[in-house]
């Protein structure tokens, strides 16, 4: 809905007031007086008729809004959480806020709409802002690279569960692809733009987005990907549009030149091409992405597990156990579901009541994560780390006091020295790529705690997950998917007080749905006498 729509130098009343006010009586007296009237009338006509054009524009394009808005919100129904478990609706919500919304105040200024002014501002503080956008973007690319989907999922709303979404618009589409360009994502501007083509001949052309612009994105990265003739074919096409194109003209000749090198020498020169941008450096996280640990994670996030030797199935087991009086009434049910490391399941460990009342506290105290810095031992904040967390006390409920010392019963380690319950909900395509709760050798092992390092982590799931969201530990290859009420628990240190690097982990994006964790870090210190040291060092 971008654009301006008119800019008169004169408003139309006050044209027709100068008009009329020129008009002398007793024109009546003579006809060639009464012929000014009509070359007056003529041009009032006109300035009416521009009028009318305009205001139509304009109520045409807040008519259309108004109709998307309609349209997403009788998908929201009664769960307004559900609906924004699917990440196109989320990445539309945001969209309209930070595009839409404001162009809709702008438009309706011009007409001195005082009540829809005034709503629209009531609400403005809590707009999201460009990080926001930026951020809802970068998580559909996120989840197309891992789950290896096609943006025509997205686009279709055809992605896994059975949360509703929207088919999605033109100019909406446009925005991913014109995102990954800025961010020097050739793949995904290419992918992107060719949906975007794809619905501008499907008949979406009535939006703000132009064909020119769809194939310049499109000519550029597919010459950054190599592939010359497509970025000359089209450059043409963009000549067609406008022959006055200089750029155009230019890359049309450039692109035939370095296809003529290329069949005679097989190089390419790679100098003198006109960018419509200056385009940003890729990140310095990007050779990581690239690695076969990084693509191994994706694998493990999608499923593609290892199957496990006749061995290690025969470790998997089930049992109860009531070792402490506590738990004489109610015995605690665990599964071991891997030996190395040795990874164990506290099966309805929550209540439906114990999450919703740990979620409700934390709520109000939920801040975006942080890691802990390798160089500093300062927390800050990570783009490979994207949720909100809250951290909550013994001592700020009751029953945050009886969930620790559950955990202290089935685990048979002290919670004294423990850090406080962290709660955790993931945002659009949250996730926690690969990393170690504990502090290795070079890193500073949690001194400003007191507690020694981490010794063990309980992770407890309190949502389901329509789709994605998994738990995969990279280095043995084996995924836990979110089971709610149920918690995962794990030694990230070795009985000799060395790190465990089988414990490296990942929380994989979360694909369709809500994803709701509350871990506890248990540390060294007081659990001298409940796991005693060994010699061995790899014991």
């Amino acid at each position: 809905m971008a654009g301006v729509l008119w800019r008169r130098s004169l408003p139309l009343t006050v044209i027709f007031s100068l008009i009329l006010s020129s008009i002398r009586a007793e024109l009546f007296t003579a006809v060639v007086e009464l012929e000014n009237l009509v070359y007056r009338e003529r041009e009032m006509r006109f300035e009416l008729e521009r009028y009318l054009s305009l205001e139509q524009e304009r109520l045409s394009k807040l008519k259309m809004f108004l109709t998307k808005v309609n349209a997403a919100h009788e998908l929201v129904g009664d769960d307004v959480s559900r609906y924004l478990g699917h990440p196109v609706n989320s990445y539309l919500e945001i969209r309209r806020f930070y595009k839409e919304w404001p162009e809709v105040e702008r438009l309706i200024q011009l007409d001195n709409s005082e009540a829809v002014s005034d709503a629209i501002a009531k609400h403005k503080e809590s707009f999201p802002s460009k990080e926001d956008y930026d951020g809802a973007i970068t998580a559909l690319l996120r989840l197309q690279d891992t789950y290896q989907l096609q943006p025509s999922a997205f686009v279709q709303g055809k992605l896994p569960g059975s949360v509703p979404s929207p088919k999605m618009h033109l100019s909406e589409v446009y925005d991913v692809g014109r995102h990954a360009y800025l961010n020097s994502d050739m793949f995904y501007t290419k992918s992107w733009m060719d949906e975007t083509l794809k619905l501008y001949h499907a008949g979406n052309e009535l939006e703000d987005v132009n064909l020119f612009d769809i194939y310049d994105h499109l000519s550029f990265s597919e010459y950054k990907r190599g592939n010359l003739k497509k970025a000359l074919n089209y450059s043409q096409k963009m000549v067609e549009l406008d022959p006055t194109h200089e750029r155009a003209q230019g890359n049309v000749a450039y692109f035939g030149e370095e296809i003529k090198m290329y069949k005679g020498t097989g190089r390419r020169g790679d100098t003198g091409v006109i960018t419509e941008t200056k385009v940003k450096p890729r990140s310095e996280r990007t050779n990581f992405h690239r690695s076969s640990s990084f693509q191994n994670y994706e694998r493990l996030c999608r499923g593609e597990v290892r199957n496990l030797t006749k061995w290690e199935e025969s470790k998997m087991l089930c049992w109860y156990y009531n070792d402490p009086p506590r738990l004489k009434i109610r015995p605690a049910k665990i599964e071991r579901v891997f030996v190395r490391p040795e990874i164990f399941l506290f099966r309805g460990i929550l209540s439906d009541v114990e999450m919703e009342v740990i979620k409700e506290l934390a709520a109000p105290r939920l801040r975006r994560a942080t890691v802990r810095s390798p160089v500093t031992g300062e927390l800050e904040h990570a783009r490979y780390r994207v949720s909100k967390s809250g951290w909550l006390k013994d001592t700020d409920h009751e029953l945050i006091r009886r969930v620790s010392r559950r955990f202290e019963d089935v685990t048979g380690l002290t919670m004294d020295t423990a850090e406080e319950l962290q709660i955790v909900n993931y945002g659009i395509a949250g996730h926690y790529e690969p990393h170690f709760d504990h502090a290795r050798e070079h890193e500073d092992k949690f001194s400003s705690l007191g507690t020694g390092n981490r010794i063990a982590t309980v992770l407890a799931y309190m949502s389901d997950v329509e789709a994605g969201g998994g738990t995969v530990f990279t280095q043995v290859g084996t995924t836990l998917f979110p089971s709610k009420g149920d918690a995962a628990f794990w030694w990230n240190l070795k009985r000799s007080g060395i790190g465990d690097a089988s414990t490296r982990h990942a929380g994989c994006p979360v694909l369709v749905g809500q994803k709701w964790v509350a871990n506890k870090w248990i540390h060294e210190r007081g659990q001298e006498f409940r796991r005693p040291c060994a010699l061995s060092r790899h014991e």
